[in-house]
C-alpha cells in the first residue's frame, strides 16, 4: 500500500515539474516574440521616414488628415504639417511632393497663404499645389485661383470623388468661370503688389506714391481685377480682400483697416 502511495506521489511530482518547465519556456518565448514584432515595427517606420514624401498635407483638421493618410492614400507616404513653414524641409526633395493646403484649417489668413504660394512658384517652378476649401463664393474662388495659380477643390465632396481629384496631375489650371480666359488667368506681379497694399488698408493715393505709379494706373488696375473675378465694383473687391485677410478666429492680419478711398 505504501509503495503505491509512493509511486503516485512521484507521478504527481513529475507532472508538476514538467508543467512548470513548459510554462517557464513559454514565458521566455513571449518577450522574444514581442521584441521581434517591435523590431519589425520600428524597421518599417524607419524605412517610411527615409522614403520620399509623396504628398504633404497642411491642416489642423484631424478628421481630414486621418481620412487622407489612413484611408484614401494609405499606400502613399503622406505627411501632415501644422504650418506652411514645415513644408520647407521637403523642398529639396526630388521629385517635389504634391502639396495639399486646407485653407479653412490653417492659422494664417488666406491672403498670406496666397502670397506664400506665389513666392513658392518663383522659387520652385513646377510645384504642384492643391487648395481645399468649403462654401466659398464664386468670386472668392476665382480670385484664389488667379492669385495662387493652382487648383481649388471643394473639401466637402464625396470620398471617391475627392480622392480622384487629388490624384490628378493637371497640366494647367482650369478656368473657374467661362469668361475667365487662359491668357490672363493669373494675377501679374504688379497687380498683386497693388492688391497687397490695398489689403493692408492703404489708400489708393498712398499706394500710387509708394509704388511710384500714377493714381489712375492704380484705379485702372483695381477695376481690371474687379471685372476679371466677376465683381461689380471696386468696393466689392476691397471687401473681398478684407474677408481673405481675416483668420479663422476672426482676427485681421494687419493692424490697419481697409480703406475705400
Amino acid at each position: 500500500m505504501s509503495e503505491h502511495l509512493y509511486l503516485a506521489a512521484r507521478k504527481r511530482r513529475y507532472r508538476r515539474n514538467n508543467n512548470d518547465a513548459s510554462h517557464h519556456v513559454d514565458c521566455l518565448s513571449i518577450p522574444m516574440v514581442f521584441d521581434r514584432l517591435e523590431y519589425l515595427h520600428q524597421k518599417i517606420q524607419t524605412e517610411r521616414l527615409h522614403k520620399p514624401v509623396d504628398m504633404a498635407l497642411v491642416t489642423h483638421d484631424k478628421y481630414l488628415s486621418l481620412a487622407l493618410t489612413q484611408h484614401l492614400f494609405k499606400c502613399q507616404n503622406t505627411r501632415v504639417c501644422a504650418s506652411l513653414a514645415e513644408l520647407k524641409g521637403w523642398f529639396e526633395q526630388t521629385p517635389l511632393p504634391r502639396i495639399v493646403i486646407d485653407l479653412d484649417c490653417v492659422t494664417l489668413p488666406v491672403i498670406d497663404v496666397l502670397n506664400t504660394i506665389r513666392r513658392w512658384h518663383v522659387e520652385r517652378p513646377g510645384i504642384n499645389i492643391t487648395l481645399l476649401t468649403a462654401n466659398r463664393s464664386p468670386e472668392q474662388t476665382c480670385f484664389i485661383v488667379a492669385a495662387a495659380a493652382c487648383r481649388v477643390i471643394e473639401r466637402r465632396l464625396e470620398t471617391a470623388f475627392l480622392s480622384s481629384l487629388l490624384m490628378q496631375q493637371p497640366c494647367s489650371v482650369p478656368p473657374v468661370q467661362t469668361y475667365y480666359t487662359r491668357e490672363n488667368d493669373t494675377l501679374s506681379h504688379r497687380e498683386w503688389n497693388i492688391l497687397m497694399e490695398v489689403a493692408k488698408g492703404h489708400s489708393l493715393k498712398l499706394i500710387a506714391h509708394t509704388l511710384k505709379k500714377p493714381y489712375h494706373y492704380v484705379v485702372y488696375t483695381l477695376g481690371r481685377v474687379t471685372a476679371r473675378v466677376g465683381l461689380s465694383s471696386r468696393k466689392s473687391l476691397i471687401h473681398l480682400l478684407h474677408e481673405l485677410s481675416v483668420t479663422t478666429s476672426g482676427e485681421i492680419s494687419q493692424d490697419n483697416s481697409l480703406s475705400f478711398e
